[in-house]
């Protein structure tokens, strides 16, 4: 398998009004959110578009909620400012609404993952008094967590969510919610709920245990700045300071058990995080320098619909922007 360049250079441009069809909409400023006292390093809304979340260099997460009468009223307000982090919040991340793996009620779309300068991942949920509360702190790494994902593609018998985090450290952990097998169904008096399985006579405390199950296949010689997981092939693209892109792929557990191989990088151990449910995760192949001596910023999968496309809006391709201000597409053909 292997990440080959589509092209090296993408532009936008406007184009005349004249050449506007009848139909287009116009995109017009409609609202300034104000109240973080420095740089604003991530937003990103809730699944349902009902929350925004941003943070920034003050340390600090802030939750704010639309509360517009329609559509066209675009209102919204404050509803929480989170200071727990002991530094600079790098990145905010939703826990994505999944069909038919909240069905269980374990975990909520309204969940919110940040990642810090700290070294550390805070999850936060609304408690019972609305309040936005901090269940759990991820420690392990080593260095300032630059982001997170949350996901990737539902399999069988698999535990959700799963959380993907990636560090100056250089490497990159994967994270799963720690739930008691005899968890029910039911809310019933005593029964269990989607509150990280807490009794619901018991809700006082909503902390939970999270468990690094994980640590991917060392890639990198510096800082990864970015990490992509696919929810269509399970995929995972990373890159960095190095500017090196790199893929990994998670070994199918029952495939892992029948060659009797471990099922886990378990360097975790010494840090307090041993893994409960080791998964093992394999580096498919590096490319170095993919944008020359400069660091690579981001990546992202996407759908393709090109015309070299054989499944087009199907087949993913993955976007790189660097350092060189150019914007780079990759045809990823995978071998087995």
């Amino acid at each position: 398998m292997s990440p080959t360049p589509r092209g090296t250079r993408a532009a936008l441009s406007d184009d005349d009004d004249d050449n506007n069809k009848p139909d287009d909409k116009d995109w017009e400023f409609t609202l300034v959110l104000e109240g973080h006292d420095s740089e604003i390093k991530s937003c990103t809304f809730s699944p349902s578009g009902s929350y925004l979340a941003t943070c920034s260099r003050d340390k600090s997460v802030w939750i704010w909620e639309d509360i517009g009468a329609s559509e066209a009223d675009d209102e919204w307000e404050t509803i929480a400012v989170l200071n727990e982090h002991e530094g600079d919040v790098k990145a905010v991340a939703w826990c994505p609404d999944v069909p038919g793996r909240n069905a269980r009620r374990r975990y909520g779309a309204d969940v919110l993952a940040s990642a810090s300068y700290d070294n550390t991942v805070r999850i936060w949920r609304e408690d019972g008094d609305a309040e936005w509360v901090c269940v759990a702190v991820l420690e392990g790494h080593e260095g300032t967590v630059w982001g997170l994902r949350v996901g990737g593609p539902a399999r069988a018998g698999e535990r959700f969510p799963r959380l993907m985090t990636f560090s100056a450290d250089g490497t990159i952990r994967v994270w799963t919610l720690t739930e008691d097998d005899t968890d029910a169904d039911e809310d019933g008096p005593g029964s269990k709920s989607s509150l990280g399985g807490i009794p619901n006579t018991m809700r006082r405390s909503l902390r939970e245990e999270w468990a690094c199950t994980a640590t991917l296949p060392k890639a990198h010689t510096r800082d990864i700045y970015s990490v992509a997981w696919s929810g269509e092939s399970g995929l995972v693209a990373s890159t960095g300071s190095d500017g090196t892109v790199a893929l990994y792929r998670e070994e199918d557990k029952k495939a892992a058990e029948a060659e009797d191989q471990p099922m886990a990088n378990t360097d975790d151990v010494a840090s307090g995080n041993q893994p409960q449910e080791s998964s093992k995760w394999n580096l498919l192949t590096t490319h170095a320098n993919a944008h020359g001596p400069y660091e690579v910023n981001h990546i992202t999968w996407c759908k393709r619909y090109d015309a070299g496309s054989e499944r087009r809006g199907e087949e993913e391709m993955l976007v790189t922007t660097g350092d060189d201000g150019l914007v780079r597409p990759w045809q990823v053909d995978v071998s087995t």
